[in-house]
């Protein structure tokens, strides 16, 4: 099965701004086995491949870990269907405060190609399933990078409501902390 958002960001694209792009996923047995993603204003071609690695215009990328806490920059993806989620208000509002900056792109494909070139030291995903969600998941994890859910456990395979961090493997604690840290708090306040 092919997946293909042929222009990620389309909000984006629609004001002049220049982050969009093209996001292609092959699936075989439900499993992401290869993804695309151009960078439609930069002419960069970002691929990987099961078992393969990840590479920009044919170069290998491999994320290395640069930046401590809280030093690091850190992107949210979230679904066109959270609006203002209380949860995910919470958490986005942690991450600004804990972390040096966070990047809001409105091109998620893109901002998986950040953090597979070592650009982003990570991504926090609430509810965002789509056409450019598992080629981003794949260039981060064939450069080095772990992906799990909000209880921790490794992203494989597809989920029509993921919740995700994506991450150097070192920073995985981290990340799962802060997250566990704020929904914690939110089921108390419920």
């Amino acid at each position: 099965m092919w997946w293909v958002d042929p222009l990620d960001g389309t909000n984006n694209y629609a004001l002049g701004i220049p982050l969009y792009g093209v996001c292609i996923t092959l699936f075989h047995r439900e499993q992401p086995v290869l993804g695309v993603i151009y960078d439609s204003h930069l002419e960069k071609v970002y691929t990987a491949e099961k078992g393969k690695g990840t590479f920009c215009n044919s170069q290998p990328l491999h994320m290395w870990k640069k930046r401590y806490f809280p030093k690091m920059t850190v992107g949210w993806i979230q679904g066109h269907q959270v609006q203002k989620e209380r949860k995910a208000m919470a958490l986005k509002q942690s991450l600004d405060e804990r972390f040096k900056r966070v990047l809001r792109l409105w091109a998620p494909s893109l901002l998986w190609c950040m953090m597979a070139r070592g650009d982003v030291d990570g991504i926090v995903l609430y509810n965002s399933e789509g056409e450019d969600l598992y080629a981003g998941v794949m260039m981060v994890r064939e450069a080095g990078g772990a992906v799990f859910d909000f209880d921790g456990r490794l992203f494989d395979g597809m989920n029509p409501e993921p919740y995700l961090v994506a991450c150097h493997p070192e920073d995985r604690d981290l990340f799962l902390h802060i997250v566990r840290d704020v929904l914690d708090e939110e089921r108390k306040s419920v």
